[in-house]
């Protein structure tokens, strides 16, 4: 299954909420394969895969690519493909191409999950992340700048007439810190494709994106079940259902 974890803008979490998911299939026994499609870099150096001879430049080339393993216990691992500084030079290139490879190269099988972390742009990395997923989870944070961008980037998914389940998450909310009622905004705009509850501001998930070994509390994971189970479409049941 393939999950690609997206905004049009920067800043909205979507690295942190790809790093927390990535730990948190693999503590369940899955094979889990990152993708870094982000000239930032974020994903890879929080995992230590940076200025890498294998990257997702190559993968979307059409070259060869052998992923970097990060961990692996009992019959779950995680895998990663890191990112290149130069990515965003890589234009020219059909919007499927990422689908294609992944299927070529054999990772639509080898892997449970594939999670791919594009840049806070809409370009070809983004584009092709989009139509390689099967979930598309658009993030944006609890304020008025990041609802606006969420909404233009909604409003270019259906465009796009995108085969993948899209699901909306309000992130980093805060009750108190929320005077003027972005979350009740997130709701009206957004309506079934919202996820009923919204993230809340959580530093543990700060602490897991600078140190992924960082083991957050059971009942701090549990505030993120509903976003687990938006994400992956409810396919968590057993191992290999959810390639």
């Amino acid at each position: 299954m393939r999950i690609t974890i997206t905004n049009g803008k920067g800043g909205t979490g979507k690295t942190t909420l790809t790093t927390f998911l990535a730990e948190h299939l693999f503590k369940k026994g899955f094979n889990v394969l990152m993708i870094d499609l982000d000239p930032s870099c974020s994903l890879s150096e929080i995992f230590g895969r940076v200025l890498c001879d294998q990257n997702s430049r190559q993968l979307l080339s059409g070259q060869k690519v052998r992923p970097y393993n990060i961990k692996a216990k009992g019959f779950g691992r995680i895998d990663l493909i890191p990112s290149d500084l130069d990515l965003d030079q890589l234009a020219n290139m059909m919007d499927t191409q990422l689908k294609i490879q992944l299927k070529k190269q054999g990772f639509s099988d080898d892997y449970d999950f594939i999670l791919i972390d594009p840049p806070g742009t809409w370009n070809a990395q983004t584009r092709n992340a989009v139509f390689a997923a099967d979930s598309v989870v658009v993030v944006g944070n609890c304020s008025p700048l990041d609802l606006a961008a969420t909404e233009k980037y909604f409003a270019k998914l259906c465009e796009c007439y995108l085969d993948a389940d899209v699901t909306i998450v309000c992130n980093s909310y805060n009750k108190k810190a929320d005077p003027d009622n972005i979350w009740q905004r997130y709701q009206d705009t957004f309506r079934n494709y919202l996820l009923k509850t919204p993230i809340p501001r959580l530093n543990s998930l700060k602490r897991m994106a600078h140190t992924p070994d960082y083991v957050i509390r059971a009942d701090i994971a549990a505030k993120l079940d509903e976003f687990v189970a938006a994400a992956t479409l409810g396919k968590l049941t057993a191992q290999g259902e959810a390639k």
